[in-house]
């Protein structure tokens, strides 16, 4: 479930540096590959905090969670720019592909910075354009960078 409907940029989840007994924000969590495969990372005593606006993608991170067999990730519906948590409260965040998507960009980086411990890493993707496309696109599932 959570393969098949991965829409991020990168194996930021791979590629991150997740010590076992942090706490990951995912944040753009989408259908949750990322905190899925951070949740093995970080161990039983670690957890993932996973945060999406989207419920259609919450949902189908909760079956794959649930399929998963994980049990150290909390899922939240939420906006980037306005995040449920406590200060200080994340070792590592993982953004993948969210800034894009996003005309809030400073108000997301406000919120890392404030959620993210002293000492902690944020590691983000993103897809960079370098010029506009030649035609008018419209995004859809397939093409959501349109």
């Amino acid at each position: 479930m959570a393969v098949d409907a991965f829409a991020g940029v990168s194996n930021l989840s791979l590629l991150a540096e997740i010590p076992s007994r942090a706490t990951v924000l995912d944040l753009g969590s989408g259908a949750g590959l990322d905190s899925i495969i951070a949740a093995g990372r970080v161990g039983p005593q670690g957890q993932v905090l996973a945060v999406d606006f989207s419920s259609a993608m919450l949902s189908s991170m909760e079956q794959a969670v649930l399929e998963s067999g994980a049990t150290n990730i909390k899922i939240f519906h939420s906006d980037a720019e306005s995040l449920p948590l406590e200060d200080l409260s994340v070792d590592v965040a993982l953004v993948n592909g969210i800034f894009n998507l996003n005309s809030e960009r400073s108000k997301i980086f406000t919120e890392l910075a404030r959620v993210v411990k002293p000492g902690g890493c944020v590691f983000a993707a993103e897809l960079v354009l370098r010029e506009a496309g030649s035609e008018k696109v419209e995004p859809t599932p397939e093409n959501w960078f349109a």
